[in-house]
């Protein structure tokens, strides 16, 4: 080998070293950036909140997105658990004062099944009783709906509004999932919708 080749080649591999370095950098970037735009697969709609003495009764619609994704955990024999959560808070703009802006917390959690040898979905409550689903649209039906959830009032200010959202609770899935659900932006869960000021 010639003298100008062997000052070649350690050249070219400091190149190639070099153009690794700048795409594994460009592939972190957009996915960072991934993450921050990616849209939530949940909308919360059409919310109803009712003063009922010392709570407040929340109705509301659920948009449902990315069911392919849902339908697909299930079919691996993974829980998926349904969350929805729900806050009394002060009115803007002291809503979000840790301690002060927030009054009443609540939430309601709901484990869904897929058993394949019956080729049925199941909603489990937080009590363990099981309601049957033939398919996956009654499953989407069932969860697309915010009936009655009751959110006690125990302390705070006399004067707030109803914050609610839902979510799949990722971190209850197994790790790979977990690390899948980050690396694919999934984003399962709706940003909060917020009510208009009231009292109770």
């Amino acid at each position: 080998m010639s003298q100008d080749g062997a000052l070649r080649l350690p050249i070219s591999r400091n190149w190639q070293q070099q153009l690794v370095v700048i795409l594994v950098g460009l592939y972190c970037f957009w996915g960072l950036a991934g993450i921050a735009v990616a849209d939530p697969a949940f909308h919360v709609e059409h919310l109803q909140v009712t003063p009922c003495g010392d709570a407040i009764k929340i109705n509301a619609s659920v948009q449902l997105g990315k069911e392919a994704l849902l339908q697909q955990i299930l079919d691996q024999g993974q829980t998926l658990v349904w969350v929805v959560e729900a806050e009394w808070r002060e009115p803007e703009p002291f809503s979000f004062i840790p301690g002060v802006g927030v009054h009443a917390h609540g939430e309601e959690r709901w484990r869904i099944h897929y058993y394949p040898l019956t080729n049925q979905y199941a909603i489990e409550d937080q009590h363990g009783a099981l309601t049957l689903y033939a398919h996956w649209s009654a499953v989407a039906t069932a969860l697309a709906q915010v009936h009655d959830f009751i959110l006690p009032l125990v302390h705070g200010a006399a004067r707030g509004q109803v914050a609610l959202r839902v979510y799949i609770d990722v971190q209850a899935l197994p790790l790979p999932l977990r690390l899948r659900s980050l690396l694919g932006h999934w984003k399962l869960e709706s940003p909060w919708i917020v009510s208009a000021p009231l009292s109770h």
